[in-house]
Order: C-alpha cells, then sequence, then structure tokens
C-alpha cells in the first residue's frame, strides 16, 4: 500500500490528505496536533486538497519518466564528416610518373647479346701510341643504353696478355640512348710495346681483344691481329675513356 502526505499549515492546524494504493480513489482529511479550536476555512480546505492533488500528480509523471533518461540522442547519433572517406583522388597515380616508369622499365642496359664490336682507326697514332675507337653498335630489335667504361684486355689465345686497360677520366661519363643500328664508341690508347725494355715488357703478339660492355658479366671478343702487348703485367700498355655517341 502506498501512502502519500502532504502537510498544509494554515494557522495551527495540519491537514492530512492520504491515498491509498488498494484501488481507492477517495481522499480522507483529519485534523491533528491544533493548537487552537475554530472553524476551517472552506476555501482553505479546498486549496490544500487541490495542493495535495497537484503533487499527487507530479509523483506519478517522474515515476513514469525514467526511460527516456538513459539514452542520449545526440550521443547515440553518428557523425557524417567522421564517416565521409578521404577523396579518391588522393590515391589516383599520376599518368604521366606510370607513362615514364613502363618506358624507363622498356629501355634498359643494352646487354652483351644486343650488341656488335669493332675497332676503328679513330684519332690515329703518334708519339709511340695508337688511337683507335671501340665502337659498339646496337644490333638487336629494341632501344637500349650504355653508360661507362668497357671492360677490354689482349688476349692470346687463352691467355690474357698483361693488364686490362685503365680507367681515363679525361670524358665525363653520360647515359646514351641507343636506337637499333646506332652505335657508341670508348676511345682507346694503346702504347706500343717496342717503347719498353724487351725484358721488362716481354712483348706478345695478340690475335683477339675481349670487351666487356658496361654493367655485363659477358664479354664480346673481336679481332686484334696486329696488336702486340706486354705480358708484364706492370706494364700499363692499355688505356679507356667512356663512352660518348656515335662512332666518332
Amino acid at each position: 500500500m502506498v501512502e502519500e502526505f502532504v502537510r498544509f499549515a494554515e494557522e495551527g492546524h495540519i491537514m492530512i490528505v492520504s491515498r491509498h494504493g488498494n484501488g481507492s480513489n477517495g481522499l480522507s482529511s483529519g485534523v491533528g496536533s491544533s493548537r487552537r479550536s475554530g472553524a476551517h476555512s472552506p476555501a482553505r480546505a479546498w486549496a490544500a486538497i487541490a495542493l495535495s492533488a497537484a503533487v499527487m500528480a507530479g509523483s506519478l509523471c517522474a515515476c513514469g519518466s525514467t526511460s527516456g533518461t538513459d539514452a542520449s540522442p545526440s550521443a547515440s547519433a553518428s557523425s557524417p564528416a567522421a564517416s565521409q572517406s578521404p577523396s579518391s583522388t588522393a590515391s589516383a597515380s599520376s599518368p604521366s610518373t606510370s607513362a615514364s616508369a613502363s618506358a624507363s622499365a622498356a629501355t634498359g642496359a643494352c646487354t652483351t647479346k644486343e650488341l656488335t664490336a669493332k675497332l676503328t682507326q679513330g684519332a690515329g697514332g703518334g708519339a709511340g701510341s695508337s688511337y683507335p675507337y671501340l665502337v659498339l653498335t646496337n644490333s638487336g630489335s629494341r632501344t637500349c643504353t650504355l653508360r661507362g667504361y668497357p671492360g677490354v684486355s689482349l688476349r692470346h689465345g687463352d691467355t690474357q696478355i698483361g693488364a686490362a686497360a685503365k680507367r681515363d677520366s679525361t670524358v665525363t661519363a653520360s647515359m646514351i640512348t641507343l636506337k637499333p643500328g646506332q652505335s657508341a664508341h670508348s676511345a682507346l690508347r694503346i702504347v706500343n710495346a717496342e717503347n719498353f725494355d724487351a725484358a721488362d715488357c716481354t712483348p706478345t703478339a695478340a690475335d683477339t681483344m675481349l670487351i666487356y660492355p658496361p654493367d655485363q658479366t659477358d664479354a664480346i671478343s673481336i679481332d686484334a691481329t696486329g696488336l702486340t702487348g706486354c705480358a708484364d703485367e706492370n706494364t700499363q700498355i692499355l688505356y679507356v675513356q667512356v663512352f660518348q655517341p656515335g662512332e666518332e
């Protein structure tokens, strides 16, 4: 049973209004703790009853409104800005970058099997040395590149004659693009073996020249009949420069 009390003090009287939860909707009133006697004012009595009814109604409303206090609509709402994905244009690849990468992949270093080699007169000879050009030609079907020094040595049969060519840094290396049929050259200097003491040089006739294109481990062999090298490895007679465009 539920009983609610509203006390209304007026001129020393206390009016008690009660409600019972046994199904009765009636109101009962009584007088207690009166300090003085006297007739109750009907207006005051009805005011007290109205006040008690308002308090009871407010209590009922408060009891029935608890379901709205547990969740906040604003807290459960998702933020549209937070759920938006980044702009798809940020991840898009640049067509020019892709094209450059494809071109770079297609144009690699010239391999040994794509090249043919020969010696030309070049700058001729004088002062105890000859200056032929070593020419490499792109004999393949694709465009390729050359950069840097070739490896060059003289041989007799299967034996290398003396030291391999020493690099001459007179010319700065640059990237050379060779289309099929195009060539590049490296200027050689071959010192005459006769310029050295025979005991120190041990002159030996060469029959082939072995050439390693830049960045390659396979060699090209060409005829070197007529050239003479020094078998002594400490006697340097070969010098080589970086490749330059064209045959001369």
